[in-house]
This record gives C-alpha cells, sequence and structure tokens, in this order.
C-alpha cells in the first residue's frame, strides 16, 4: 500500500484520486466525450491511468484542480450521453500495461491481469481488438517506433511477443524471467530491449530466433530501460537494487561503462532520457520521486562516448 501511495503522490500531482495508479501513459489526443468538442480535436496534454479496476481514465492536466477526468475507457461518464460499446472485449481484472499509439494516435493499448491486451479507440471509447496470447499478467507494452500496427508486450509468462494487429499474427521469444520493461531499439527498427525479473537485459532481433545479447544487469529486477538518439549506442538501466547502470552496446558487444547508486532512494522503477538535453536522465524511485543525474558529469561515460565535458566536471 506505501508504494501505491506514493506513486499516486509523483504521478498524479495536483490531480486527487480515489484509487491508486498502477501505470501511467503521456498521450496529445483528445479523447473527450465527442458530443463536446466542436471542430477537429486538437492536441492537448493527457494521462492515461491504469489501476486496479478495469477501468482507464484519462486526465487532462492542463486542467487546474480538475475533479474528474474527461474520459472513462470502459466506462460511461455521467455527462456523457454514449455508452462505449466494448461488447465482449472488456476485461475483468486491473490495468497493468499502457502504450499510445504515436502514428495512429486514437489508438492505445492496454495489458492487464486477465492476460489480455485491448486495443482502444480513443474517439469512440470502446475496444475494437482483443489479443489473448499472453498466459500470464500482461506487464509491459511499447509499439514500434516506425510501424503504427506492431505491438510490443510482455508478460508475467515469461514471454516477449511481437504482433502484427492487423492480423493478430505473433511471434514469440522465452526469457528467463517476468518481462518488467520493454522499449524499441531507437536506432535499429528490427531489434527490441527487454528488462527480465532476474535481473537481466537482452537484445532481439525480431527475424532472429535467439538473443543478439544478454547482460547480467542487476542484482535484482530491471525496472527500466533507456536509450536516446543523439547518442547511438548509449543503453541506460535501472532496478530494484537502487542503481542506474550505463552501458555502451554498439556492434552488440555491451559493455558497462559507468554506474551510480542511490540508496536513499528506495527501488527505482523508470528512467528516461530528455529529449533536448541528451545525457540528463530523469529516473522514478520509490522514496526519492524524481530524481535526476546528467551522465555527461561522468568521466567514465564521457571518455567511452566521446562526449565534451560539462561545466564544473
Amino acid at each position: 500500500k506505501q508504494w501505491y501511495q506514493r506513486r499516486v503522490a509523483i504521478t498524479a500531482g495536483d490531480i486527487l484520486l480515489d484509487k491508486f495508479p498502477l501505470c501511467v501513459e503521456w498521450l496529445s489526443f483528445d479523447a473527450g466525450d465527442q458530443e463536446e468538442i466542436e471542430g477537429d480535436r486538437a492536441p492537448g496534454n493527457y494521462i492515461a491511468l491504469g489501476c486496479m479496476s478495469p477501468l482507464i481514465e484519462i486526465w487532462d492536466i492542463d486542467i487546474v484542480d480538475t475533479s474528474e477526468p474527461v474520459a472513462v475507457l470502459g466506462q460511461r461518464l455521467k455527462h456523457s450521453k454514449n455508452n462505449p460499446k466494448v461488447g465482449k472485449k472488456v476485461r475483468s481484472d486491473a490495468v497493468m500495461s499502457l502504450s499510445w499509439n504515436k502514428l495512429t494516435q486514437n489508438i492505445i493499448a492496454s495489458g492487464s491481469a486477465d492476460c489480455s491486451i485491448l486495443l482502444w479507440d480513443l474517439e469512440t471509447g470502446s475496444a475494437k481488438e482483443c489479443l489473448t496470447h499472453h498466459k500470464d499478467k500482461v506487464q509491459t507494452l511499447c509499439w514500434h517506433l516506425a510501424e503504427g500496427t506492431t505491438l510490443l508486450s510482455g508478460g508475467y509468462d515469461n514471454t516477449c511477443q511481437v504482433t502484427d494487429c492487423r492480423t493478430k499474427n505473433s511471434k514469440s521469444w522465452t526469457v528467463d524471467g517476468e518481462v518488467e520493461h520493454l522499449m524499441w531499439d531507437v536506432s535499429n527498427p528490427f531489434s527490441f530491449l527487454a528488462g527480465t525479473s532476474n535481473g537481466s537485459a537482452l537484445c532481439i532481433d525480431i527475424r532472429q530466433e535467439k538473443p543478439l545479447y544478454t547482460i547480467a544487469a542487476h542484482d535484482n529486477e530491471v525496472s527500466g530501460l533507456a536509450m536516446t538518439k543523439q547518442i547511438p549506442g548509449l543503453l541506460a538501466t535501472c532496478s530494484a537494487d537502487r542503481t542506474v547502470k550505463v552501458w555502451q552496446i554498439s556492434d552488440n558487444r555491451p559493455s558497462c561503462v559507468t554506474s551510480r547508486a542511490f540508496p536513499e532512494a528506495g527501488s527505482l522503477h523508470c528512467l528516461s532520457f530528455c529529449p533536448d538535453y541528451a545525457t540528463m536522465l530523469a529516473i522514478g524511485a520509490l522514496e526519492g520521486g524524481l530524481l535526476m543525474w546528467d551522465i555527461a558529469s561522468n568521466k567514465e561515460f564521457r571518455e567511452a562516448f566521446n562526449h565534451p565535458a560539462v561545466d564544473g566536471s
């Protein structure tokens, strides 16, 4: 319960929630009631929240002191006259993962503890497809960066799956533990990276049957993976072991460049590079909230990637 309470404080900001979120996804697509939208939908600033209930809430985070979401996928809002027709494509358990499709922006995918993946149409609030190839809870999802119909998923069944959502055909790889986090390789459209509950980080080429490499990355689960297009070959990982590690993975020959411990932060849950400042890492922590680390201040990183020094380093 303590973890969920802190998670609300970190992710919700000034939004008061009546339930504990399990996953959060930012999106710019306006999923509000079509009857209340005049003209075309304008891009906005929203977050989708998955909770212990089967519903997905969409909140407008530009609205100050908002008291209710602009949409709830799977349920009709009180002020809406339309009831989303989810039919048989409705889940019965917690929403554990979300991924917004940046190429087909009215689509968001959700993974559930009931082992299913639903593809939601944000314009209508209804689930259009249900994928059932996982045999256990679906922990992580990620749409392909260039192919808007290709979805990457990972679950408690120790598998990573790549699915063509047009045909529902999927390809599966078995890994050494539960899949904690997935991401597509930003420099190779045929590869993705996976972090597992056993502390491994793997790189898999979807054209091959076996991983390109496997790293014994951490002592506990690998909860976060991050790359940036601005620095090829750079990978960062974080873990419940309270450390962040920086890797050089060029030519599929991974090596650890440097690491940093955050002993007061508790478990580290996620991390991401700043899109406008390539060496700045944002790290989500159990105890420390949002942490920042400019890896350019590290000498080993600068030498490995031939990166200029920052002021004061």
